[in-house]
């Protein structure tokens, strides 16, 4: 799976979102991969899918497990000017949630009230401590909100004081963020049917493609089956490749666009317009010669003196990051980043001329980036 999710993340356009749909023997084997290859920060959330409400079949042996009945779909995106951030998917509340959560009630609406300044644990914050309609808020955690929000709400009459203290209203926001529990979809059955072992709902891939993309979008499934994902993409007006390795598949798009898309007084529409091919296509983005960039980088500590870890980053400040995450007092500093298309001979290097201890290098700052710097790959 690596080598085909390396192609994936490379297709990808910085906007997409991937998801992998796996089962419970190999999500966890497949969620390492996928932070190795989009980054563990671009990972979103294990959607679980509760495909089946049905029980084991019956059988002479008692049960060993529980009833497995759900499946996992893992969500990353490529970066974080995904298209699924700049269009969160909301769904209306319920009315009895409205009711219990929000129990007052205005011209403006339903509402609660909260305090508006923060808990006295909280940390300090100089820029949150002003005096607002004569209050000053009662801890050095200051208000909840900076002065132009506090004067925002004002205006909305949503201040409000109460026993010489001041609140604010709380409002319902547009909606609520769909949850990851996806319960309301059930296994394909009836005229939606192929018999294929693994087909999946045609409601669950609208879902994806419909928070995941615009119409005119590509969607692009690397393992497209019975074509659910194509049919699913046509439907909603989106262009799409799918690819898989039994001709079948080939067959199934031609069926279901026929049975399942295809205006009844026009049969015919889809009758031509998938092509199949069975050569590999030849990559035009790159030259024959191409060699990814990547950065050689220098990292110190101050409990190391004197030494430098040199290593290869696609992301130098997400393999800072992952370096502070370790460190209580986030003392990593990172001192020089080089990018070149030669980074593992450059490393290799590097780790081979200077003394060295787990890619630890013995030497100052000076020498490492000179020989960095000096390296030229062998013709």
């Amino acid at each position: 799976m690596a080598i085909r999710l390396i192609e994936c993340y490379r297709v990808l356009k910085p906007t997409g979102s991937i998801y992998l749909h796996c089962d419970s023997t190999m999500s966890h084997y497949l969620k390492t991969t996928m932070d190795c290859i989009f980054g563990e920060n671009n990972y979103r959330n294990e959607i679980v899918w509760k495909r089946t409400s049905r029980g084991f079949k019956g059988s002479q042996f008692k049960p060993r497990n529980f009833n497995n009945n759900t499946d996992c779909i893992l969500f990353y995106f490529k970066s974080k000017s995904s298209f699924f951030d700049m269009n969160p998917v909301l769904e209306p509340y319920e009315e009895e949630y409205l009711i219990n959560s929000f129990k007052l009630q205005d011209s403006n609406g339903r509402y609660y009230l909260d305090l508006a300044f923060n808990r006295k644990s909280a940390s300090p914050r100089p820029n949150l401590c002003y005096e607002y309609m004569g209050y000053y808020p009662p801890y050095t955690s200051g208000w909840k909100v900076g002065q132009k929000k506090m004067e925002e709400l004002d205006q909305a009459g949503d201040l409000v004081e109460k026993n010489n203290r001041l609140y604010r209203k709380i409002r319902p926001k547009a909606g609520l963020i769909r949850n990851n529990l996806w319960d309301d979809i059930n296994e394909s059955k009836g005229a939606e049917r192929t018999g294929y072992p693994t087909q999946k709902p045609i409601a669950l891939l609208e879902r994806i493609i419909e928070v995941s993309s615009n119409e005119g979008d590509i969607v692009f499934d690397p393992f497209c089956g019975c074509a659910t994902t194509c049919v699913a993409a046509e439907k909603l007006n989106r262009q799409w490749i799918g690819i898989d390795i039994s001709i079948k598949a080939y067959e199934l798009v031609n069926q279901r666009l026929t049975k399942e898309v295809a205006d009844p007084n026009d049969l015919f529409k889809y009758q031509n317009i998938v092509h199949m091919r069975t050569d590999p296509p030849k990559r035009t983005d790159q030259n024959s010669d191409h060699r990814e960039m990547k950065f050689v980088y220098v990292v110190s500590h101050p409990n190391f003196p004197g030494e430098y870890k040199v290593g290869i980053a696609k992301d130098w400040k997400q393999r800072l990051n992952s370096f502070q995450t370790s460190d209580p007092d986030r003392q990593y500093k990172m001192e020089y980043k080089f990018k070149t298309p030669w980074f593992r001979e450059t490393e290799a290097y590097v780790h081979e001329k200077l003394e060295n201890k787990h890619e630890w290098v013995k030497a100052d700052l000076h020498t490492i980036i000179r020989e960095i710097e000096g390296y030229k790959p062998v013709e």
